[in-house]
């Protein structure tokens, strides 16, 4: 059976964004394309000042721009970006490489590591309470291992560490996902889980000269359901919610977006 090769997405990097990051188990084949776009809405009515929940709304609506191509059998070249209150933020381009790929009978095993740089993409603003980033540049080494079985189901982990230049915190990144992914339908659970390293927090004993040196921290889970309409196009809806988090928001979080497969090659196999 032939499975999906797509990458599920909606946003990358900050504490506004509510998914995994857009490196993902998956291989796209040489020359095939994958563009996707996304609209969501993330409901906050709380924020953490610190890890103390207090009452402040901080409600946005996000336009997420995606692609990922297959530049050769070995490695994938991806980017995204998304558009925070109909404002750019941070553009992330990402190398992925296929680094192990065994098959014992009809299961797979995969690793994945990447190296990914996102910067913003313009001077935006920091300091307001509805500012969309620290408006950081970020590098981020990644290492991704996946196990699928034959009939399409998965588990997926991954690390990365967020490295960032001054004066925003860097982090530690991890997170679990299981899910299915056959001929038509893709869908997954995930969790993930950040630690920011650093003693800045908003509200906190220790001073700060800017809201880009508040240190991010977070856990989350979230899931996505996606349905291939034929070999060019694809429909998916996702969502995810804060289950704790340190200088940002608690927040509830839908959407829903498709998918444009380009020069799909029928006769490639999984």
């Amino acid at each position: 059976m032939n499975y999906l090769y797509i990458t599920l997405f909606t946003l990358f990097s900050f504490s506004f964004s509510f998914a995994q990051g857009p490196v993902d188990g998956f291989f796209k084949p040489k020359k095939e394309l994958d563009v996707a776009v996304t609209g969501s809405y993330s409901y906050a009515p709380k924020y953490f000042a610190g890890t103390n929940l207090i009452d402040y709304a901080r409600n946005q609506s996000i336009v997420s721009m995606y692609g990922n191509y297959g530049l050769s059998k070995r490695w994938n070249l991806i980017l995204s970006l998304p558009l925070i209150n109909f404002k750019p933020q941070d553009v992330a381009v990402y190398g992925k490489f296929k680094l192990i790929d065994k098959w014992f009978k009809k299961s797979q095993w995969s690793v994945f590591p990447a190296v990914g740089v996102s910067v913003p993409t313009w001077k935006y603003e920091t300091q307001s309470g509805q500012a969309i980033g620290q408006r950081a540049v970020q590098f981020q080494p990644i290492l991704v291992t996946q196990f699928k079985w034959g009939k399409g189901l998965f588990i997926q982990g991954q690390t990365h560490y967020n490295y960032v230049l001054q004066p925003a915190p860097s982090s530690f990144n991890a997170s679990f996902k299981v899910g299915f992914a056959g001929s038509k339908f893709y869908y997954d659970i995930w969790y993930d889980f950040q630690n920011g390293f650093g003693d800045k927090d908003y509200q906190g004993t220790v001073s700060f000269d800017s809201f880009r040196e508040l240190v991010t921290s977070y856990q989350r889970v979230g899931g996505v359901v996606y349905y291939s309409i034929n070999e060019k196009l694809g429909v998916f809806i996702n969502g995810s919610y804060t289950l704790s988090g340190r200088n940002m928001s608690q927040s509830l979080n839908v959407g829903a977006g498709i998918v444009f497969k380009l020069k799909t090659d029928k006769k490639t196999k999984s």
